[in-house]
């Protein structure tokens, strides 16, 4: 057996579900489970079973066995970084997951504070989306991730602080009537029987989930809806008229010249940013880290950013 194999074990054991397990490591079904399939062969016991529904469960060798698993990789994870620190002179690197056009507002700030009080330490940005965060973080690849809030329970292996929030917004065309008819917040519900473009789930993973729940709040049902790939795409369609969007509002300030930003009232929950990090990793470089960060946001309880539209971002705890 090598590392994968351990790897797509462990990812099937902890979502319970080949389909889930699949897209947490980027595979199709049928190779995941033909690889599952050869791990057990060559364990020599059934590690998994289905019921008659087609849920997964472990069965208790596999118990036993997932936790060998998670041992090894952790493992093989910290040879990896030490073998990697020797080669950078052991020079300490902290490694944060991000997604860049979410956290320019704030991550400068922090950066900064942290290089003033940890100046040997070299910091890795590596952009990546909230799925590939939570394994980077699961196989101990970085030490945090900066990602948004779905408004879901988080696996009890991991730790969340909110970074800052700022409402969700109706993104309209310049010459909109609703831009016209208001110049503060607004009911989602006025977007009502608009084209609404959305981003698309392969470019923006976790949209989709954020705005299922903004529904589920405010029982709001679009008419239409149409996928766009990409936010810039996204924010030059509707300038161009071709439909309405709701983002928030820190993800819309790069087109605050073609299109008007109104935020949404209550009950729509505010978007907020989170910093995620494993419970049990007691690294020096990570601890420091929070430590900055928890400081910061002491000194920093609410800032004002510049408006967008109507909208206005507030940093807070």
């Amino acid at each position: 057996m090598d590392f994968l194999d351990l790897r797509s074990f462990v990812a099937v054991a902890e979502e319970l579900s080949f389909r889930r397990a699949a897209e947490r490591l980027h595979l199709s079904q049928p190779p995941l489970s033909r690889r599952i399939k050869a791990l057990e062969e060559e364990v020599g016991v059934r590690l998994l079973d289905r019921d008659r529904h087609s849920r997964v469960c472990l069965t208790e060798a596999g118990k036993s066995f997932l936790s060998y698993s998670r041992e090894a990789l952790a493992s093989a994870a910290g040879a990896r970084a030490r073998a990697q620190d020797a080669a950078r002179n052991a020079r300490p690197q902290l490694k944060l997951g991000n997604i860049s056009k979410l956290s320019t507002r704030l991550l400068p700030h922090l950066l900064l504070a942290h290089r003033e009080d940890f100046p040997q330490v070299e910091v890795s940005l590596l952009e990546m989306n909230r799925p590939m965060q939570l394994t980077a973080l699961r196989e101990r690849r970085i030490h945090a991730g900066i990602y948004p809030d779905l408004g879901v329970p988080l696996d009890r292996r991991f730790q969340s602080m909110t970074l800052f929030t700022c409402p969700m917004v109706a993104v309209l065309p310049a010459d909109h009537a609703l831009a016209k008819e208001f110049k503060g917040s607004m009911s989602v519900d006025r977007l009502a029987g608009l084209n609404l473009l959305i981003a698309s789930a392969e470019t923006a993973p976790g949209y989709i989930e954020r705005l299922n729940v903004l529904c589920a709040a405010t029982k709001f049902k679009p008419t239409t809806t149409q996928p766009v790939e990409g936010t810039a795409n996204l924010l030059s369609m509707v300038a161009a008229g071709y439909g309405v969007a709701i983002l928030p509002e820190v993800a819309a300030t790069s087109f605050v010249h073609t299109c008007q930003t109104r935020p949404l009232r209550a009950p729509v929950p505010p978007f907020c940013l989170k910093l995620i990090w494993l419970r049990n990793d007691q690294s020096s470089l990570l601890q420091n880290f929070l430590a900055v960060v928890k400081r910061w946001l002491n000194k920093s309880r609410t800032i004002d950013t510049p408006k967008t539209g109507a909208g206005i971002v507030r940093i807070s705890r």
